[in-house]
């Protein structure tokens, strides 16, 4: 490698294969070989993504990092934001176990345990795309609003699977009558996501809590707003 090149990444964690596109923004046809590049200018943004802001990274440095040159670059994306919004497209908004947490019968027993069930497997889907997902809040925050429609569309598995709990156990005396069930879930959502995305980072510093704590606290929360029995 010569002095002053970038070393290309392995790939990173959250950056599993993105379901391949049959063509590019210009209408054309992307071959096996094409795939191969489409993923490893995904990869190669999302490595530097990690230590550089959405704004701050330039489309050379993809390239350079890729492999690759800007020409191609333009090839497969119109600029950086896109490349992130198609590994966008490929991370899991939930999983088979959090699906089936959700749809527990949480009036039942067992539901501080199932709770912190949740809690662990959601943050765990979150640690996986930990990199595009906080890209992603922060531009929706700052009002993009592709990037704001990707963080609404990755809520709704949590909001469909959980607001008709709230339902459930305001029928049943558990949650008050008077709080919107969707405005519950939208509450703890925002917890969980900012959990998943600061909790592990903060670990070990002497001013923040143990990161099983926060999560056993947010659990705690999670299976009171859902009526939960111990």
């Amino acid at each position: 490698m010569r002095q002053g090149e970038l070393e290309a990444p392995e790939r990173p964690a959250d950056s599993a294969p993105v379901k391949p596109d049959e063509h590019n923004h210009l209408g054309q046809k992307i071959g096996s070989k094409g795939q191969r590049t489409r993923q490893a200018l995904i990869d190669a943004t999302i490595h530097l993504l990690e230590e550089r802001g959405l704004r701050d990274l330039a489309v050379a440095d993809v390239a350079r990092l890729a492999n690759t040159s800007p020409a191609t670059f333009y090839v497969y994306f119109r600029g950086v934001s896109e490349v992130v919004l198609a590994a966008l497209a490929g991370a899991p908004h939930t999983s088979p176990r959090l699906d089936a947490l959700m749809g527990r019968n949480w009036l039942g027993p067992g539901g501080e345990d199932a709770a912190l069930a949740l809690v662990d497997e959601y943050t765990a889907l979150w640690a996986q795309n930990r990199t595009i997902f906080r890209v992603r809040n922060l531009a929706a925050e700052e009002g993009d609003e592709r990037f704001y429609q990707d963080r609404l569309d990755a809520a709704r598995p949590i909001m469909e699977g959980l607001t008709p709990q709230i339902v459930r156990a305001q029928a049943a005396r558990r949650a008050p009558h008077h709080l919107d069930p969707r405005a519950c879930i939208g509450a703890l959502l925002m917890m969980l996501e900012r959990l998943s995305a600061i909790g592990p980072l903060r670990a070990g510093k002497a001013d923040a809590p143990d990161f099983n704590a926060l999560k056993a606290a947010a659990a705690h929360l999670l299976a009171a707003t859902l009526g939960a029995a111990n």
